[in-house]
Parts: structure tokens; C-alpha cells; sequence
């Protein structure tokens, strides 16, 4: 067995044996996720829905144009939106004063008759003051059935005015032979607004892309897929920063001078150092992307393309905070910078907050940032895409960060 080789094994049961703090770091960022995901999560079928509206109705008029107003609450999507309750005006304004409806709509008196004969007529809708978007809603619910029984009222005008007078006669007074140019004229009329409303100007067709050969799968939206990523990101370059401030560590209490007595060169140290972090870091990496799979039912998308990109990112990150380690005498030194420089990161890179929600002259921050690459690479992963650009960005920067690592660490070894 190698130096190298030894000196991990040492590294990896030394973590073993006193794993609280790294399973601390593991268990934060899912709890985070899963706290966020909770307070956002749409819900099952993946579609948010808002609360029913109470809304209370108050029909004043009994005629049949409120009757048909008030039927038209009975459709299936409009009773999924409102909770509706039929009410007398008094009642009605008892239960509101008393904040138990988000709205209360009054049907006035004459509502038919005004219809009927071309009148304005008002409805009236009250609304509760202590809610802020619900009473909106109804608000505007009203409004938009008020357009639309104005124009059906103007465009069947002349046969209104027949239903007005034929409600007020008996049966028996009703001749069929009567209604009949009437109801040839409504018939016309529906035709010609059949005509104008169908086929519809602008209609919408959906489809996904997809690479040749392969069908497109339903998806929806999983919240927790899209918070982990930055969770798990951020959460990584604490692991991974106090596994290399070891060698900070080490050096303080004469560690590595002891070792240096052995045939052990500083590159073989560094090199176990780095690799130790490095396995680690992805260790954890995947259990964490492993628990969001059976917990969080996230799909990860292609398994290969995710331990590259779950590779290259821990080896960035090792990389970096070797080099960063370099720079610094103490373990104090490193702790103080390291900490903000990783909540710098996670600010501008993505795992805070989304990249759309950051000021448009801030985001180009983000492409310094090992986040920002992480999480774009795991979306496009998820979407069924290969993520080229972060692959290139995170090798080609690790391996620049490792070299300089190397030679700065056995600088400071040395010395």
C-alpha cells in the first residue's frame, strides 16, 4: 500500500470515527429543503390552487335573469373557486360585519326587468376589508359577469322583451305561432355568434422537444428539485472547507513536522489531502442527492452525466480551498475568510436565491461562482441535457486551483 493510499485510509476512518459535525452539514441543507419546499410546495397534481372564496349572495330581484346569474356559480370550475351561500340582505351584512365571507354580491332589485329593457343596473359587491387578494378576486369575478350579460342582453335585446311580456301571461294566452318569428331570430343570432366565436383567433398547442429517437415524459414541477441543488451546494463548501483546514490543523500542533521525518514528501501529503476531500465531498454529495431521491422524489436525470458533475464540483471545491489554505498561516486566518467568501458565493451564485431574482447588473458574478455552475448542471441534467459548459468551467478552473495548491502547500509546508 502507498504512502498516499495510507495516509487517506487514515484520513477516511479519522472522519468515521467522529462524524457528527459532517452529518450535521448533511442533515442542515435537506432541512432547509424541505422547510422551503413545504412553505412553496404547489401541492399535489403540481398546480396551485387558491383557497376557496367565500362569497355570499343577496338576490333582491327573484327574476329570471338572477336565477340564471346565480346558476351560473353552479358550474364545476366556478364551484371549485367559490363557496357560495344564498342569503337575505340583512344576514348577509350580519356575516360580514363578523368577517365570516370574503365577499358579498347583491343581485338589485328590477335586475330582470332593466335587462330587459336596455337599463343600467348595478350590482353591487361588498367586500372584506381585513382580506387583501380574495375579495379582489370576487371583485373581479362580478365585474366580468357583468360584461357578459350586458352584451348578451343588448345582442338578444327584442327577444327579452317577448320573455318579459310572455312571463306575465297565463299559459293558455301564449301562442306558439307568436313566439316562433322570435325564436327563429334567436336561433339566427346564435348562429352568427357561433360564427364569430368559432373557431377561436388564437388557440394553444403544447408539445416538448426531444432528441431523436425518444419520447417526451410528462413532468412536473418539483419544488424540492429545484431548492436542493443550491442547498446542497452551499452546505458542500463548508464540508469540504473544514475537511482541507485540517492541514492548517496539522501544522499548528507539529503533525506534518513529524510526518516530514518519515520517507513522506509534502506532494504526497497535499495530494492525500486533497483526495481524501475530495472522495469525501462527493460521498456526501451523492447521500444527500440519494435521500432527495427516496424523500423529495426528485429525478436526478442521467446517474453518469450527475457523478461527473457531483465529481468535478467536489474536486473544484477542494481545489479552491487547498489553494485558499495556502494563503493563510493560521486556521483562525482561513476560518475568517473562508466562511464569507462561501456566503458570498452562495448570495450571488444561486443557492440563496434564484439567479433571475438578482439585480440584472449583479448576475455576471454568478459565472465565478462554483454554484451557479453546480446548479445550472443539475437542471440541465434533469431536463435531459448535457451540461458542457459547467463541466469545462469546473474542470478547467479545478485543475488551474490545484496546480497553484500544490505548489503554494509545499511552500508553506516547507517553511
Amino acid at each position: 500500500m502507498s504512502r498516499t493510499t495510507l495516509i487517506i485510509r487514515n484520513d477516511i476512518k479519522r472522519r468515521l470515527k467522529a462524524p457528527m459535525a459532517t452529518i450535521l452539514f448533511l442533515i442542515i441543507p435537506l432541512a432547509m429543503t424541505a422547510l422551503i419546499g413545504m412553505i412553496f410546495d404547489p401541492g399535489s397534481g403540481g398546480e396551485t390552487k387558491l383557497p376557496a372564496i367565500k362569497l355570499l349572495l343577496v338576490d333582491k330581484d327573484k327574476g329570471l335573469a338572477a336565477k340564471f346569474l346565480i346558476g351560473a356559480f353552479d358550474q364545476q370550475e366556478i364551484r371549485d373557486m367559490f363557496q357560495i351561500t344564498l342569503v337575505d340582505e340583512a344576514a348577509g351584512e350580519k356575516l360580514m360585519k363578523k368577517a365570516k365571507a370574503s365577499a358579498m354580491l347583491v343581485i338589485p332589485e328590477h335586475f330582470s326587468d332593466n335587462l330587459a329593457e336596455q337599463k343600467i343596473s348595478t350590482l353591487e359587491v361588498v367586500k372584506n376589508p381585513s382580506e387583501e387578494f380574495l375579495p379582489g378576486v370576487a371583485e373581479e369575478f362580478a365585474n366580468t359577469m357583468a360584461v357578459g350579460f350586458s352584451a348578451i342582453a343588448q345582442v338578444f335585446a327584442e327577444e327579452l322583451k317577448v320573455i318579459k311580456s310572455a312571463s306575465k301571461l297565463n299559459l293558455e294566452a301564449i301562442s306558439i305561432a307568436e313566439l316562433t318569428p322570435f325564436l327563429e331570430m334567436a336561433r339566427i343570432k346564435i348562429i352568427a355568434l357561433n360564427s364569430y366565436l368559432s373557431p377561436l383567433l388564437l388557440q394553444l398547442k403544447t408539445s416538448t422537444t426531444t432528441k431523436p429517437g425518444k419520447t417526451a415524459k410528462p413532468a412536473g414541477f418539483n419544488i424540492f428539485a429545484f431548492i436542493l441543488p443550491g442547498m446542497l451546494i452551499m452546505f458542500l463548501l463548508f464540508i469540504i472547507e473544514a475537511f482541507m483546514r485540517e492541514i492548517q490543523n496539522e501544522r499548528a500542533d507539529g503533525k506534518i513536522r513529524r510526518m516530514m521525518f518519515s520517507p513522506l514528501t509534502t506532494r504526497e501529503l497535499i495530494v492525500a489531502r486533497i483526495f481524501s476531500g475530495w472522495l469525501m465531498g462527493g460521498l456526501i454529495c451523492l447521500a444527500a442527492m440519494a435521500v432527495g431521491t427516496l424523500v423529495f422524489r426528485i429525478n436526478w436525470g442521467n446517474t453518469l452525466l450527475l457523478l461527473i458533475l457531483v465529481a468535478i464540483s467536489c474536486f473544484w471545491c477542494t481545489a479552491f480551498f487547498g489553494m485558499l489554505n495556502a494563503f493563510f498561516k493560521t486556521k483562525n486566518q482561513a476560518g475568517a475568510f473562508a466562511a464569507p467568501i462561501i456566503l458570498v458565493f452562495a448570495a450571488f451564485g444561486g443557492s440563496m436565491l434564484p439567479l433571475e431574482q438578482i439585480p440584472q447588473g449583479m448576475r455576471w458574478l454568478a459565472k465565478f461562482t462554483v454554484n451557479h455552475w453546480f446548479i445550472t448542471g443539475c437542471r440541465k441534467i434533469m431536463d435531459g441535457q448535457v451540461p458542457q459548459v459547467s463541466f469545462i468551467v469546473l474542470s478547467v478552473s479545478g485543475l488551474l486551483f490545484a496546480m497553484v495548491a500544490m505548489i503554494a502547500l509545499q511552500r508553506r509546508l516547507s517553511t
